[in-house]
């Protein structure tokens, strides 16, 4: 407790150090924002928009030019509005901008033609940041910002964190970014980067999982993005719960702009800026190596890890040339990871005789690359092709340590790598303001190659053994009809063909939006949606043979019907009730009261099962929100979800999945103030939810190993999970650069939440691990 008290004091003087950072300088910088304007369906260029920005005293504007591109100058630092208007398209407004004398603004600003005619625009409200990017998207999705992921406390600038505190969404634990969507497990989302599919893309990602402790993508280089939870358009497939459908915003193409930080998330330098200024070629570059892992070497330890000291370095880049039909860019994702976990067997009554302990070592390497080129054919139609190749390995040796004498045996290892080599091609027709269509066909190839072994049974069994290829056909197909600016009708169809078995799946799906009123709307969204099984499971070995080889696609039909209500500027209010229908699930005859639906969610998974989609499974909810968007110095945001995810294993009976916490409660919000030009924001979350459900044990029938209690598979959840985090910014403008400070303290009450439970046959009970305690972290982030 004494501890714990004099963290909160040292916390208490770095808020008074960081309110007094802000007040020495009370010059007034200005900055430059830039950017382009174009057409939303087809990407063309929109010369003659008038961009103005709205300060107390005057307005500073420009207009677009024949290339789209505007420019405004002497902008004073702090956050600003920008308007966008142009005769027959729907003003554009972009409130709050925040704008730093170490970095230009650069925006890439998409206009909507407008169905009604009229002789003036009359701006009056900011767009509605809750909206999607994506024109086809009628239900379950929003716009992500990074500047939100940055803002929102317990985020760690992460986009998956960020999304844990949407309504539906829940995270799976503390030390990872998994998320469970709408009771699914967190295998079921996609990962997509600048419209390409992208592998797990978090360091120490397990293979066949979507997160991770530590994100690769860096929110610095971020543009704008979606995200999707449930009944997405047609142009998404292979996938059940979600899409991450993100952005990589381009460089500077005028200026020569730098980065450099320290935090949490290790070292940073970034570099970005013009390849060519009369083209407007740019390229952007940023590296970042493990800070845990330099404390450590000059002597730090962390008494949460001890010896365990995770390293870990990545690097995005990402190369934009405008062409005179066009576009050509080059994406790369590089990333690695290892750590080494060895168990504290030091005899402090927790150990016996006999107990045995896991070390661990693991190494990740992933590598990503993409082309992506856009051709504009006249005024209305524009193709986009795109042309990718990643690869993914992670090798692991597990030791199990008896106590006391720390004698090691091996309990598994493996290696296991995929290469793939994708090609999508999409055409983006716009017939008239009213009807807009988009279709495409892409091909992913797979070369896996897994060589996994288990020793726990006491002699070598061997999971999975050799090198496999395999290929997934997709094509979609939708077309927006628009009947007037307040009704749009969206109907599609997807389609996938994986050549290992033959399967094939035809999913069709339809949006409805209508705005009812100026401050009302009402969405609807239905359609199938299938996901081809982790190739951990298609490749698992029994008797030399591929029992999975045959398995069909998990399908899910979902329906989704939403309310959207402003009942003030800035403020939103929206309810979404859904419900998800599962079939051609695998379950394993093995384990009948089991689920491939349960898995997902951790560093392994017990994929090692012969499973048949012979399962079931729903899912069904209904989610609030309310959020007020910052303006007027301050934002907020409540989101309440109460769910049931249920599945129906071999035996035909229904259980609650493993992810059936039934509840959700989030609520965050923050403040700023202005100390002359400089900024200091305070932002505070609480999450309440109902925690994951556990497999318990037969306490009559155990012995030298557990055995588990089938019969109250997830009938029981662990203690319910509460946690706040408080986060504390301060922004600095300098002449030539601007400085950010940032301290967080996550788990602020430094409440016990339990990850989870497992039997110590030694002593014949449970012992438990527990989330994230009270920790705090800082950084320091500057721009130049």
């Amino acid at each position: 407790m004494k501890n714990y008290t004099k963290m909160i004091f040292e916390l208490c003087l770095f808020s008074v150090f960081l309110v007094l950072l802000a007040l020495p300088l009370s010059a007034q910088y200005t900055q430059t924002i830039r950017g382009t304007v174009v057409e939303k369906n087809t990407l063309q260029p929109l010369p003659g928009a008038s961009v103005a920005v709205r300060l107390d005293d005057r307005v500073l504007g420009a207009l677009s030019d024949a290339n789209g591109h505007f420019a405004i100058g002497s902008v004073p630092v702090g956050r600003r509005q920008l308007t966008v208007t142009m005769m027959g398209y729907a003003p554009y407004v972009a409130a709050n901008i925040p704008v730093n004398s170490g970095k230009e603004i650069f925006l890439e600003i998409a206009l909507e033609e407008s169905l009604t005619e009229l002789e003036e625009v009359v701006v009056t409200v900011a767009t509605d940041k809750n909206l999607p990017l994506n024109r086809m998207a009628s239900v379950s999705a929003r716009m992500l910002s990074s500047e939100e992921a940055n803002r929102y406390a317990g985020s760690w600038g992460d986009p998956a964190r960020m999304a844990a505190n949407f309504a539906g969404v829940v995270a799976a634990e503390d030390t990872r970014n998994d998320i469970i969507i709408r009771g699914n497990s967190p295998s079921g989302l996609l990962w997509k980067l600048d419209g390409f599919d992208i592998p797990n893309p978090n360091h120490f990602g397990a293979m066949g999982g979507t997160g991770g402790p530590v994100g690769m993508l860096n929110n610095n280089q971020l543009a704008n993005s979606d995200f999707y939870t449930g009944a997405f358009p047609a142009e998404f497939g292979n996938a059940l719960s979600g899409v991450f459908d993100l952005r990589l915003r381009n460089g500077n193409n005028q200026k020569h702009e730098f980065l450099t930080s320290i935090g949490f998330n290790g070292f940073e330098l970034g570099a970005e800026g013009p390849l060519s200024k009369a083209t407007g070629a740019s390229y952007m570059v940023n590296g970042r190596y493990s800070f845990l892992k330099t404390l450590y070497a000059i002597g730090g330890k962390m008494a949460a890890l001890g010896e365990a000291i995770p390293e870990y370095q990545d690097v995005t880049a990402k190369v934009n040339i405008p062409l005179k039909r066009g576009n050509l860019s080059f994406i790369a994702l590089w990333g690695g990871s290892h750590i080494h976990i060895t168990p504290d067997m030091s005899d402090d009554g927790k150990w016996q005789a006999g107990d045995k302990g896991e070390d661990t070592n693991e190494t990740n390497r992933q590598y990503f690359t993409g082309l992506s080129y856009t051709l504009r054919l006249g005024q209305q139609t524009r193709i986009e092709n795109r042309l990718s190749w990643q690869y993914s390995g992670i090798d692991v040796l597990l030791k199990m340590l008896s106590y006391p004498d720390n004698a090691a045996s091996d309990y598994y290892n493996g290696t296991t790598s995929e290469g793939r080599i994708a090609f999508a091609s999409s055409v983006h027709h716009r017939f008239n303001s009213r009807n807009f269509l988009t279709g495409g066909v892409g091909i992913d190839v797979f070369n896996t190659n897994m060589e996994e072994t288990f020793h726990g049974n006491g002699s070598p069994e061997t999971l999975r053994s050799g090198a496999y290829r395999s290929a997934l056909l997709k094509a979609h197909l939708q077309w927006q009809r628009r009947f007037s600016d307040a009704l749009s009708f969206t109907p599609g169809v997807y389609a996938h063909y994986y050549g290992l078995n033959g399967d094939v799946s035809v999913e069709p799906r339809v949006g409805l939006k209508w705005a009812v009123g100026e401050r009302s709307s009402l969405s609807a969204g239905v359609g199938l949606h299938s996901q081809m099984q982790p190739r951990q499971v298609y490749f698992y070995r029994r008797n030399e043979e591929l029992p999975n080889e045959k398995l069909r696609f998990t399908k899910s039909w979902q329906a989704v019907l939403g309310y959207d209500l402003k009942p003030a500027d800035n403020l939103r209010l929206k309810v979404e009730a859904y419900y998800q229908y599962l079939f051609d699930v695998p379950v394993p005859p093995g384990t009948p009261e089991e689920s491939i639906l349960n898995l997902g969610d951790g560093y392994y998974n017990r994929w090692d099962e012969a499973f048949t989609n012979q399962g079931t499974g729903k899912n069904y909810g209904v989610e609030l929100t309310v959020e007020k968007f910052f303006a007027h110095s301050y934002y907020f945001l409540l989101t309440a979800s109460l769910y049931n995810s249920k599945y129906t294993g071999y035996d035909g009976v229904e259980r609650s999945t493993k992810f059936a916490g039934n509840y959700a409660v989030t609520t965050l919000g923050g403040y700023e103030w202005k100390i002359f030009s400089n900024l200091l924001s305070v932002n505070f979350k609480a999450t309440g939810m109902g925690n994951k459900r556990i497999l318990p044990v037969s306490v009559e029938h155990v012995g030298a190993a557990s055995v588990y209690d089938y019969s109250a598979a997830y009938r029981d959840k662990l203690p319910a999970y509460f946690r706040c985090d408080l986060n504390l910014n301060v922004k600095h403008n300098f002449r030539k650069f601007a400085m950010e400070w940032y301290f967080e303290v996550n788990n602020l009450t430094n409440r016990k939440n339990i990850w989870m439970q497992v039997y110590n046959t030694g002593r014949q009970a449970y012992d438990y691990t527990y989330q994230t305690g009270f920790m705090p972290m800082g950084g320091c982030r500057a721009y130049f």
